[in-house]
């Protein structure tokens, strides 16, 4: 049994929509590391991590670029969402002690993955954002166009973040999350569309 790359894509497009509802609620709620929200929201992405590292490889012999971002942004943010639920709690929240000196190069190691896996996402949309700029139809080109650039901002953002650490984080995971959900309408788009994987 095989699962062909349309439902592929489109499942991996639902899944990337999940992620950026769940990153607009943590930030709405103020869902920070020491409240009982942030893990079933960590949760969340981390299975929603898992479907898109896992089906991006099925695009991978259609668009390799794509395929191959999408499933390296799944791991990166499966790694960093893994080590939020496993690390974050014992190391630097739990009890009345001090935390740990080792939550400080955990915590940055996690955002580290997390604007890695941004940077990835964003290659992907400026990718297929680009092809989809080339269609002949007109809400291909208007969704690529929009993909494009912001999967290059988030590109940029989160390749800086990685660079120069945390003073960028806000302005990076911004960008990233609206790559994400652009990423998510290029993929229904290209499917619709027959640009990609089909």
């Amino acid at each position: 049994m095989t699962l062909g790359n349309r439902h592929a894509a489109r499942i991996i497009a639902a899944a990337l929509i999940v992620t950026v509802i769940t990153q607009v609620v943590y930030m709405m709620v103020g869902a920070g590391g020491q409240s009982h929200l942030a893990y079933p929201i960590w949760r969340t992405e981390a299975l929603m991590a898992l479907v898109v590292a896992v089906l991006g490889f099925a695009l991978v012999s259609r668009n390799a670029l794509v395929g191959g971002c999408l499933a390296v942004g799944g791991i990166f943010n499966l790694i960093q969402t893994g080590m939020g639920l496993t690390m974050f709690y014992q190391l630097g929240y739990g009890g009345d002690t001090p935390p740990n000196p080792v939550f400080v190069p955990v915590l940055g190691m996690s955002f580290y993955l997390y604007f890695a896996a941004k940077a990835a996402f964003g290659l992907a949309a400026l990718a297929l954002g680009i092809q989809l700029w080339r269609s002949a139809v007109r809400s291909a080109k208007i969704i690529g166009l929009l993909a494009a650039v912001t999967g290059l901002a988030a590109l940029g953002l989160n390749a800086a973040a990685m660079m120069f650490g945390m003073g960028l984080v806000f302005f990076a995971g911004a960008a990233g999350t609206a790559a994400t959900l652009l990423l998510a309408a290029a993929l229904v788009m290209a499917m619709t569309e027959g640009e990609t994987s089909a």
